[in-house]
């Protein structure tokens, strides 16, 4: 890498769209930064987890405008999601079938068709090629994938079979039309170990502050899990501790986890959001997000200015989740995958937790320690 005056992560982060490497924001020790390119790609471990089955949110709804195209990094693919003049989404593996362009770097929607950026040949709403702007289109199909649209986001569904096996399921809480808003970080980690965050009750007084009393105890839906929990968080200038009222986790596969908190004595509910999606071994872009609810008072409101409260609401309450697992990114990015943990009765439902994951995983998965490049390699 030659010298521009920039440090290596600086320069890394200016190398071309093909090469796609990684720059977290947690770095690793300085050592290994002066090594540049090579020190990122020495850090690659063998993953201890191997990716989960299940719908992921690729990002939120009006991310897509009628006609955008844009390109989503999905489990060590480029996945191109678009939508057509009549607002259908659709999504496909991102190279076109015919001389292999990427559809997602000057493709672009005309009415129902994605047309490639090479030959102009076009694809329509069911993968195939409708059109060509020379002979006869050919017996050539996009690989398509399995998308949805629920609660304002954009999910993708992977699985072996690729058939989706349940489908997402209905929020709580009713008022005005859900409004989002949503923070995204990228962490060297895997859904199941953020999203087992919430589970691990023994964190939470060092970490945040927080004493958490279990109101319902973990209980498994197929692929939901559901469980509620009463929090109290310390106030420092008052001295003692302080009620957040009771909050109920639903877990939808290993793709998202939403809190629902009733607010409705100030006329709204919140939905926080926990939506990790895994871009590679071991690497994760981890998005919150939050969807306040008019209720009450609020609901009957003139609906122009109903919806300018509930998007400030939702605005804060994305910040303040956010913020308040702002000290678990350098933890999730650092730490390793324990198969085997030494728990005590204190650590919270962990162990039901695990369980209840491994129907998301094929049959009997390697569930190893992760190996660092600098230890040996097991004998053959």
């Amino acid at each position: 890498m030659r010298n521009t005056g920039r440090s290596p992560t600086e320069q890394l982060a200016h190398l071309p769209w093909r090469q796609t490497v990684y720059v977290p924001r947690y770095r690793r020790p300085r050592r290994d930064r002066r090594r540049g390119a090579e020190a990122l790609a020495g850090d690659a471990v063998v993953p201890a987890l191997p990716y989960p089955s299940g719908w992921f949110c690729a990002g939120l709804s009006r991310d897509w405008v009628s006609g955008a195209v844009r390109t989503v990094l999905f489990m060590g693919e480029d996945i191109v999601v678009y939508r057509t003049r009549d607002g259908r989404l659709r999504a496909t593996k991102a190279f076109c079938p015919h001389m292999g362009a990427h559809l997602g770097v000057g493709g672009r929607v005309d009415g129902e068709l994605l047309v490639c950026p090479f030959h102009g040949f076009a694809f329509g709403l069911d993968g195939r090629c409708e059109r060509t702007p020379y002979g006869t289109p050919p017996r050539a199909t996009l690989a398509l994938l399995h998308v949805r649209e629920a609660h304002g986001l954009v999910w993708l569904w992977h699985h072996p079979s690729r058939q989706p096996q349940w489908e997402l399921p209905p929020l709580p809480g009713i008022g005005l039309r859900p409004v989002l808003r949503a923070k995204q970080i990228e962490l060297a980690s895997h859904p199941q170990e953020i999203l087992e965050n919430a589970l691990d009750y023994g964190h939470l007084l060092p970490v945040h502050g927080n004493l958490v009393e279990e109101i319902t105890a973990p209980h498994s839906d197929g692929p939901f899990l559901r469980l509620s929990v009463r929090l109290r968080r310390r106030i420092p200038l008052l001295g003692r501790y302080v009620g957040h009222g009771q909050l109920t986790f639903t877990y939808i596969g290993l793709g998202a986890m939403y809190s629902h908190v009733d607010f409705s004595r100030y006329g709204f509910h919140v939905i926080g959001w926990m939506l990790p999606l895994p871009v590679a071994p071991w690497r994760t872009h981890y998005r919150m997000a939050a969807t306040v609810t008019a209720v009450g008072p609020l609901h009957r409101l003139d609906r122009t200015l109903g919806r300018l409260i509930t998007r400030t609401l939702s605005r804060l309450m994305v910040a303040w989740f956010f913020h308040d697992t702002r000290a678990d990114h350098p933890i999730w990015h650092h730490k390793q995958y324990q198969p085997h943990p030494a728990l005590n009765q204190a650590d919270g439902p962990i162990g039901t937790y695990r369980h209840w994951a491994r129907q998301f995983y094929p049959p009997h998965p390697s569930l190893t320690k992760p190996r660092s490049p600098s230890e040996p390699a097991p004998s053959p």
